[in-house]
């Protein structure tokens, strides 16, 4: 809501009107669509922020393409990043990911192998979190890849549309489209909450990793 207001407020400056509208023009040049692609995939693959993505998307190229493309994008880097992972990263790079991530990496990895895709799933519509811990389990810890690309795809999908509908609306100066991007917001949050509450009632270790605090990681991590 903050983001929201913000970028309603920026479009009480000519200045920074101008320079949405100019943004905007960049999809009239040829190929943009391509090089849209060619810096968000690896921005995706690196686990960088997606709701930036999505908001360039929105400004640049509307709700509709800026939602398909920032779709792509995202999902064709956490794709990559599982790949690499799983496949291409070399012994030494392994453990110096499981030593970085140690604990929380080793608690998202046992949850994955248990229930793969409702896991991802669950994790990707949270509206907090890291997207990249989670890409990085999933390629260690054995996901198969196909639910993996389908769990990330239909979990990231309504924040994708949230941030779209927010960096179009600020473009257009629309409050509906930014108010309709809350509301999604909010819908998004409110599932992830009802399938970790439904983890929580079947006793699935999805819960656990919603539960643990920091300091009980730290406590169960070996000490050096």
């Amino acid at each position: 809501m903050a983001l929201a207001a913000f970028l309603l407020l920026l479009r009480e400056f000519q200045v920074t009107r101008s320079l949405l509208d100019y943004i905007a023009g960049w999809k009239h040049r040829p190929g943009a669509p391509l090089v849209f692609l060619l810096i968000g995939i690896p921005y995706s693959f690196f686990g960088l922020p997606r709701q930036a993505l999505c908001l360039v998307a929105g400004l640049v190229f509307g709700v509709v393409w800026g939602f398909v493309l920032a779709t792509l994008a995202s999902l064709a880097g956490s794709v990559l990043g599982f790949l690499w992972m799983r496949r291409l990263a070399t012994p030494a790079q392994r453990t110096r990911m499981q030593a970085r991530f140690s604990g929380r990496l080793g608690l998202i990895g046992r949850i994955l192998e248990q229930s793969p895709f409702q896991a991802i799933l669950t994790l990707r519509l949270l509206p907090v979190g890291s997207a990249i811990m989670v890409t990085i389990a999933a390629g260690l810890y054995g996901v198969p890849l196909s639910a993996f690309t389908w769990a990330t795809l239909l979990g990231a999908l309504p924040q994708n549309l949230v941030f779209v509908l927010v960096g179009a609306g600020a473009r257009l100066g629309q409050g509906a489209q930014i108010g309709l991007g809350i509301l999604l917001f909010a819908g998004s949050s409110l599932l992830a909450w009802v399938l970790l509450a439904r983890a929580r009632r079947e006793g699935s270790a999805i819960a656990t990793l919603a539960d643990t605090r920091p300091e009980d990681e730290n406590a169960s991590s070996p000490q050096p």
